[in-house]
């Protein structure tokens, strides 16, 4: 009688960052599994599974004479394999399983986002910038020094004018 598996929880799908780090390292990887033009076969998921077991993340091939494309035989595998496709590019897969022990592979995790009314809180009362009306109060320093910049500019202008014109009298002096 064949040995009963025992039933594993559901695998979480891969955020984003997980994804883009697998990527990453795959990109020196080669091709470990091909799948031909029967497609999946026994022999195909035989190989696989060896092959996560033995690397956590591997590349397969698909041949351009199969009846499907490698993004139609993705979520096959991932059933069959019991692995998540972290990407399809063209008519190769990255295929990821993490190991039951010793895994080799730290995905990375994403950090908790916090809502913004709860940080808004945390932080305390936050200060108001309006007068007793409720009209909206002016930054004194940010209007004083905009203007006086201003008028530094237009003096620069002025002078680098004047500065053209001599430079044409002394040529039309040679």
């Amino acid at each position: 009688m064949p040995k009963k598996s025992k039933p594993t929880a559901p695998l979480l799908p891969l955020t984003g960052k997980q994804k883009s780090y697998l990527r990453s390292l795959a990109h020196k990887l080669k091709p470990v599994v091909q799948v031909g033009h029967q497609g999946v076969t026994p022999g195909v998921l035989a190989a696989m599974d060896v092959a996560l077991d033995r690397h956590e993340l591997i590349k397969v091939k698909v041949a351009g004479e199969a009846e499907v494309d490698a993004a139609e035989i993705g979520p096959q595998l991932e059933k069959a394999t019991k692995s998540q496709v972290a990407q399809v590019i063209g008519h190769t897969l990255v295929v990821y399983r993490r190991r039951k022990e010793n895994p080799k592979i730290v995905l990375p995790k994403d950090k908790p986002k916090r809502a913004s009314a709860q940080a808004a809180s945390a932080k305390g009362p936050v200060a108001d910038d309006s007068d007793e009306d409720g009209d909206e109060l002016e930054d004194d320093d940010a209007l004083g020094d905009d203007d006086d910049e201003a008028a530094d500019d237009d003096e620069d202008l002025e002078d680098d004018e004047d500065d053209d014109e001599d430079l044409e009298d002394d040529e039309e002096e040679e």
